[in-house]
């Protein structure tokens, strides 16, 4: 999980061949870690969803095909490519995305009724901002989810995920940052674990 002391990542490190292929794994295959996202946060029609490094979209086009609001967040031009070609035309009116980091969101105060960031959260530059735009962001009582995979700790892709230990320390920032029930949470996909945290903006 990047620290308050990591470099900016702007995007660029998907350009080239590895953010094609990068985010064509992206595209697909991850449509059982959509559908859990979005029932744990039960998106319906009504939802304005901000989705944090949204890369292709794939959680976008979960979101509006309940009938919610979906709006992509990326610093990568090509990751907003992506997501913008492999919307279907049906979906499009309902999907928005825009150039931005977690620690800028391009969004106004309390414009949105849900929020979240799926294995983007190790990219953020600045974890403590982050969590402070996705509380400006969101709407009294609105709702927060932030999903990583789930590493062993030392394991050679920790940096890319969230060891239990780290999920905690997550959920604690969270709460730091002004969220209420802040709650990390195991959850396993077939072979595959995921570790999230699931927080509200307080409703007062």
């Amino acid at each position: 999980m990047a620290s308050a002391t990591a470099p900016h990542r702007d995007g660029h490190e998907f350009d080239g061949a590895f953010g094609l292929v990068a985010g064509l794994a992206m595209a697909v295959g991850r449509g059982r870690v959509a559908r859990l996202v979005a029932d744990l946060a039960g998106v319906g029609p009504g939802d304005r969803v901000v989705d944090v490094g949204c890369g292709p979209g794939r959680f976008l086009r979960e979101a509006a095909g309940r009938g919610a609001e979906a709006v992509g967040v990326d610093p990568s031009p090509r990751m907003r490519r992506m997501a913008v070609r492999f919307t279907p035309a049906r979906l499009r009116p309902a999907v928005t995305v825009l150039d931005g980091t977690a620690e800028r969101l391009p969004l106004g105060d309390g414009s949105a009724t849900v929020a979240w960031a799926v294995a983007s959260v190790h990219h953020w530059a600045d974890v403590d901002a982050g969590l402070a735009e996705l509380r400006r962001v969101l709407a009294p009582g609105g709702r927060l989810l932030l999903v990583e995979r789930l590493a062993r700790p030392r394991s050679w892709f920790s940096s890319h995920a969230l060891t239990w230990e780290r999920a905690e320390q997550l959920a604690a920032r969270a709460a730091a940052a002004g969220f209420s029930d802040a709650t990390p949470e195991r959850h396993a996909l077939g072979r595959h674990r995921v570790a999230l945290v699931r927080a509200r903006r307080p409703a007062a």
